[in-house]
């Protein structure tokens, strides 16, 4: 570990204990204004989809030796992971939460199935942690109303990245919730608020290895069991895969570690109204390679480099970072995340927006026997680019990492009953590929019930 990231962890260490030692005073304050919450909640989410994906196929320019080939094909292609319709329950999740203190709150997330986040989706794991944290102080979350004067607080364990959108409207992700910080963090993160309006994040982390995936519901298979030289028998076809950090691999103890800050203001009413406005900052050295579960691809700089590294991509260095400013606003009912990237990928430069519009409208429902069900409708809307400001070597086997895409996803949620709702989505896509557009589109139904 080099002089700078000793002085960087210095400072969040001392952060750290800052915010253990003066967060018990802010919340003894909080106490004697608000109720206390649930000591202990355990929560239960399934989710059952239908799935039609449209079936695109395009000609991967690497000239693969013929035991690469699937039995009766005469070259390797991109195409749709799974086409035509499916249904599936692609997720159980176990939700566990537990307010300790009034200084202290802990969560544990675990899925499992978890279909729509596995890479490769045919072996990767069925069941996943992706959750488990501590925190001391409390966090006023994005459009939530910040008192006077300081607070700080400390969030230990595996934790989303404080620059994600945490809550979707949709089911799918946009491009970029893709591709930055789709998944948790092994991380310590600082952060607390700067009187009224002001606000600051910090984060150490492990840092999720860079990856590729197709950004609709299926993830593809790419370097799996069944794609053996010889013996190639794929479950799920490749996908057009763009590039993203994957799930976070193990504890790190190579001293290189992902380094990350944020500033922010935000004018929020009582009645949660308001807008709110964050910039941030990532950055950290990647890897020759990292093994990955489910795939003998390597993750960071080795997939860069493409096999043997005979048509690699354009990298200089090997540093990873990404600056961006998110806007949330709340007003009438009506609710906006919008986020502005800037990325550069061992020098590999792209970057690109995602906004995401919804309205929530209360019905009064209609009565089924003494029930009443269909209680709110969400209309929503999301559009997300990303343009990649380098050329992929014309036989780099994975082309698509290279592509411009645009992204539009339609939507609209309807609650049922408390805990029960359904989601049903259009995902049109425009990729700008070498010969010309392709467009992967698929429509996704979400049925989801929560106990």
């Amino acid at each position: 570990m080099n002089a700078r990231q000793h002085r960087r962890t210095r400072w969040l260490v001392a952060g750290l204990l800052f915010a253990a030692t003066a967060g018990s005073a802010w919340a003894q304050e909080e106490t004697e204004t608000a109720p206390a919450p649930q000591r202990f909640r355990l929560q239960v989410e399934v989710k059952t989809h239908f799935r039609s994906s449209r079936d695109v196929t395009f000609l991967d320019p690497f000239p693969f030796p013929p035991s690469f080939l699937p039995p009766g094909q005469s070259a390797v292609f991109l195409r749709t992971p799974q086409h035509g319709d499916s249904l599936e329950v692609s997720t159980v999740n176990l939700i566990g939460e537990a307010n300790l203190a009034p200084n202290l709150k802990g969560r544990i997330e675990v899925h499992f199935l978890d279909l729509y986040n596995r890479n490769p989706t045919s072996s990767d794991d069925r069941i996943q942690l992706h959750e488990a944290w501590l925190r001391f102080g409390r966090k006023f979350e994005a459009l939530t109303a910040q008192p006077d004067g300081l607070t700080a607080y400390a969030l230990v364990g595996k934790a989303p990245r404080f620059s994600k959108q945490r809550v979707r409207q949709l089911e799918s992700y946009g491009l970029w919730g893709t591709a930055v910080g789709r998944f948790e963090e092994l991380q310590l993160e600082l952060g607390g608020t700067l009187g009224r309006h002001a606000y600051w994040r910090s984060q150490l982390s492990n840092g999720n290895p860079l990856f590729f995936r197709d950004p609709n519901a299926l993830a593809g298979d790419n370097g799996t069991p069944e794609r053996v030289p010889g013996n190639v028998h794929p479950i799920f076809q490749s996908g057009f895969p763009i590039l993203y950090d994957t799930k976070s691999n193990d504890v790190n103890f190579n001293g290189q570690f992902q380094t990350g800050g944020g500033l922010g203001v935000r004018f929020v009413g009582a009645s949660g109204e308001g807008v709110d406005l964050l910039g941030w900052y990532f950055q950290r050295r990647m890897a020759d390679e990292v093994a990955l579960r489910g795939t003998f691809y390597s993750g960071d700089l080795d997939l860069l480099l493409g096999p043997f590294n005979l048509f690699p991509l354009p990298v200089h260095g090997r540093e990873e970072e990404e600056w961006g400013i998110n806007a949330e606003a709340r007003a009438l009912g009506l609710q906006l995340f919008a986020q502005y990237v800037n990325q550069k990928i061992a020098g590999l430069p792209r970057s690109g927006a995602e906004a995401e519009l919804s309205w929530r409208a209360e019905i009064p429902g209609i009565l089924v026997g003494e029930t009443p069900v269909v209680r709110w409708v969400e209309p929503v809307v999301r559009a997300s680019f990303i343009d990649n400001h380098f050329v992929a070597p014309p036989l780099f086997p994975a082309p698509s990492v290279a592509w411009d895409w645009r992204k539009y996803d339609l939507g609209v949620r309807v609650g049922i009953v408390p805990g029960v709702d359904v989601t049903s989505e259009y995902s049109l896509q425009d990729v700008h590929t070498r010969p010309g557009k392709i467009h992967p589109n698929e429509l996704l139904l979400t049925l989801r019930a929560a106990y």
